[in-house]
Formats: C-alpha cells, sequence, structure tokens
C-alpha cells in the first residue's frame, strides 16, 4: 500500500507467524465484518496513499483492484520497490492481515510505512470492505454500503473535523523537497482564514476544502517556491488525516516528474506576527 500515499513514519507491531495464522480472520468472521467500520478505517489508514475501484489511479501506493490472488508488486503501470516485486507469494487474507499488522515483518525492505499497525479490532472489518472495494469477495456488498457517511457541509471546518483542524492550524507542516537542482527544505503554515505561510518568505498560498465521490478533501496551493516547480497543488483526504500524527515525513508525493516531496507535521508553530490575508 502506498498517503502516499506519502511514506508514513513506522512503528513496528512484531508478530510471529503462528500468532499471525491464528488471528486471519475466517470467511465467516469477513462476511460478519462492519461494513462502515472497516470504510471508516480505509478511509483513515490507507484512502490518503491507495485507490480501490477498478481504472483507479495509482498515488503513492498502487491501485488495489484485484488485489486479491495478485502477486505484490505486479500492479500494472505501478513502479513497485525491488522487496515487493521480489516476493513469490500470491495476496490472499492471511498475507493481508500480515501486512497490515506489520509490513516491515512480512516484506522487509518494502517502502510502505505507517505510523502503527491497523489496530486488531478494525483489521477484518478492513480486509472485508477490501475485498468487497476490489473485486476479490465471494459475497454480495451489504445494502448499507452505498450509504456514505453524510457530513453537513454547511457547518464550518473545525466543528465538521476539529481534530484534524486543530492538528492543522495549530501546529507546522514541514516540507522536504528533493529535485535535480538540489534539496530544498522550509516550513508551512496552514491559517484559520483560508491563507498558508511559510517560514521561506516568498512562499504564500490559500487552502480549501472540496467534496469528491462522499469524501471532503483539504486542498491547498503554494507559490514563490524557490524551486522548480515553483508552484505546488495537492489534495488530501481528510479523513486519512483525522488521526492526529507527528513525524518530520508522514507522507511523499511527486508533484512532477523527477521531484519528490516529503511532508510531515510537526508540534507547535512560532508566533505569527499576523496572518496574511486570505486569496480567492
Amino acid at each position: 500500500m502506498r498517503v502516499r500515499h506519502c511514506r508514513w513514519a513506522s512503528l513496528v507491531l512484531l508478530w510471529g507467524a503462528a500468532s499471525v495464522s491464528a488471528a486471519t480472520p475466517t470467511r465467516d468472521e469477513l462476511l460478519a465484518a462492519d461494513y462502515q467500520q472497516g470504510r471508516t478505517a480505509f478511509q483513515q489508514r490507507c484512502s490518503a496513499c491507495h485507490t480501490l475501484a477498478e481504472g483507479g489511479a495509482h498515488l503513492v501506493g498502487p491501485n488495489l483492484w484485484g488485489i486479491n490472488g495478485r502477486r505484490p508488486g505486479t500492479a500494472p503501470g505501478f513502479a513497485a520497490s525491488d522487496a515487493l516485486k521480489n516476493t513469490i507469494f500470491q495476496w490472499d487474507t492471511e498475507k493481508i492481515y500480515s501486512f497490515i499488522s506489520d509490513p516491515a515483518g512480512l516484506i522487509p525492505g518494502n517502502r510502505m510505512m505507517i505510523p502503527e499497525p491497523v489496530p486488531a479490532p478494525d483489521r477484518a472489518a478492513l480486509i472485508a470492505f477490501m475485498l468487497l472495494e476490489t473485486g476479490g469477495a465471494d459475497w454480495p456488498r451489504p445494502a448499507t454500503a452505498g450509504l456514505a457517511d453524510r457530513i453537513d457541509t454547511t457547518r464550518p471546518l473545525a466543528e465538521r473535523y476539529p481534530s484534524f483542524y486543530r492538528h492543522l492550524m495549530t501546529n507546522t507542516t514541514r516540507y522536504r523537497m528533493e529535485t535535480p537542482g538540489g534539496e530544498l527544505r522550509f516550513d508551512v503554515y496552514f491559517n484559520t482564514n483560508g491563507s498558508a505561510s511559510s517560514s521561506e518568505p516568498a512562499i504564500r498560498g490559500f487552502w480549501n476544502t472540496v467534496e469528491r465521490r462522499g469524501m471532503e478533501f483539504f486542498c491547498y496551493a503554494l507559490d514563490g517556491i524557490p524551486a522548480t516547480p515553483s508552484q505546488l497543488v495537492e489534495c488530501f483526504p481528510i479523513a486519512a488525516m483525522a488521526i492526529p500524527r507527528f513525524a518530520e515525513e508522514l507522507w511523499t508525493s511527486k508533484p512532477v516528474a523527477g521531484v519528490t516531496l516529503h511532508g510531515g507535521i510537526m508540534a507547535g508553530r512560532p508566533e505569527p506576527a499576523a496572518e496574511p490575508a486570505a486569496r480567492p
């Protein structure tokens, strides 16, 4: 899996092979799993790096359609790591369970790093949801599958997603941009009035939220970056950022060919002199 995404800083939980095998959900457990619980777990922990639908785009990680029964590292059109491409097994419930419990334990050297293993109570629901949404389940989708959790978008962002809002508006977003001309590091401060300021005086920007296919995204634009590209536009599913995390590198993206952007969140921020005016 990719948030893209992003490369998430890893805190791994080691599981013995016997423990993983014993804990792997049975078909009956997958059938009984809560679809909405699995959907929420995927949105919060996987959606920044992966899409599910047939024909979906590759993000930091590959599109997962058809993952069940496929060898790791073989998603068409995705540049997988050598660690994934050199594995000899095929994805199934047991391997997916093992991977979301401890990616580095199952495939040492793979590039997918997550802040912590998917919590045990969410694993069966997450796997069942993934199988249903990637064509890998031999049972029908539940009647509630099409019922998205609706959020009143007329309410302020601070009320819709209070944890996410506080996390982003009171802390520092740190970037490291690797370009053919060298490396650039800078901090960005997203402000409550819709503007974005930076530790680099020339960098300014703005942010907004948009809804796509029943999901709400946080989108931002930066310009004045003293590198190529000098402008940057990115969007992230808010649900994927709903769990506050701190690390210098939480995600990785490739805004243009030959450029890699690493991003993370650091606690706190300098006292601002004044928030810049928001851009239309």
